[in-house]
């Protein structure tokens, strides 16, 4: 995401969209009753025919929709401004924002938000998740919106018992080698419960730094165990997922502890944030994406009182290993720098 303008006077911020987790954080920010300009198309009647004419609108948002890992968001709304010749002020119409496309929104603005977009068009950081033995293979790229499966499957008929794992591991090198092509990751965790991982890293042909690790299977498991450890850090060091299956599992501990330095729910975590009491809030994004307006108002007003007060916010998205286990505690789970009544 690129800031190409933001003017403080009427609350517009400038966007250019450059990949798919840059339009996810937009569905999450704006909000009905928005605005939002952008270039689209749309059917007009010319005489007897119609055709999709290229135009620039300013939308008023009703609501937006987004399918993780896919390079299109839908925004739904009222078209306010729009060349007088086509006659459409005031109709329903929809923008379909794509990568490489440039939007305006106009809104509130507050700390905690442009903090966000700052975040975000700052975040240049990618990598790429390999996970194989010789018999299991799975490529994953974290994202903000969650874990993207590239591929998962058994490799075991790649080979017979009395043959080397050369083969085998020039497949999978292969294999690798065509997502680096499509992905351009900046470092690739490269990791297994054996030394195969190690033939595969001799026969990889790429750029991008290479880090080995060691996990129990090249499965999702193994995947959850990488996720939750440092090397994730090391590479990207703002990763939401990694760092919020860490405090989820800090949480976790402390109240299977008794200890009274969690608190879940809108009602206690509102409470916690206006005496400036939250170190650390998971949120679940479908909370930010709510159609309840009284809801979402109280859950961006609870964010900002921790960001003011120097805590750390990790949304949580929908298709994060942990977000079921979030949901269960109302989608809102606060570590506490000290305990309240």
């Amino acid at each position: 995401m690129k800031i190409l303008e933001y003017n403080e006077r009427n609350n517009s911020l400038k966007l250019h969209i450059e990949n798919e987790d840059d339009l996810w954080l937009i569905h999450l920010i704006i909000s009905k009753g928005d605005t939002v300009i952008a270039r689209t198309t749309r059917d007009v009647s010319m005489g007897n025919d119609s055709r999709r004419v290229p135009m620039i609108v300013e939308l008023q948002v009703e609501f937006s929709e987004f399918q993780p890992f896919t390079s299109r968001l839908r925004i739904h709304g009222i078209v306010r401004d729009a060349p007088e010749k086509y006659g459409i002020k005031g109709s329903h119409h929809t923008i379909n924002l794509d990568i490489g496309n440039e939007i305006i929104i106009i809104k509130q603005w507050t700390k905690h938000l442009l903090e966000k977009i700052k975040k975000q068009a700052s975040r240049r950081s990618n990598v790429m998740i390999v996970l194989t033995d010789q018999d299991e293979l799975l490529i994953a790229i974290p994202m903000e919106q969650g874990i993207r499966i590239l591929t998962e499957k058994d490799i075991s008929n790649a080979m017979n018992e009395d043959e080397s794992l050369e083969k085998p591991a020039i497949e999978v090198a292969k294999e690798v080698e065509q997502y680096v092509n499509q992905y351009s990751p900046d470092a690739i965790i490269l990791a297994g419960p054996g030394p195969f991982k190690e033939l595969v890293k001799a026969k990889l042909n790429v750029k991008a730094k290479i880090y080995l690790d060691s996990v129990s299977s090249a499965s999702r498991a193994g995947l959850n165990e990488i996720l939750k450890r440092d090397v994730i850090d090391q590479v990207m060091n703002e990763y939401q997922v990694s760092m919020a299956a860490k405090e989820l599992e800090r949480a976790l501990l402390l109240m299977a502890q008794g200890s009274n330095l969690v608190t879940y729910g809108i009602e206690e975590v509102e409470r916690a944030s206006s005496i400036g009491a939250i170190k650390t809030l998971l949120v679940s994004d479908d909370i930010l994406t709510v159609d309840n307006e009284g809801t979402r108002n109280r859950v961006e007003a609870i964010m900002e009182n921790v960001e003011n007060s120097n805590g750390r916010i990790i949304i949580v998205p929908k298709d994060s290993t942990i977000y079921y286990q979030l949901r269960n505690f109302g989608g809102l789970l606060a570590l506490l720098r000290f305990r309240i009544n």
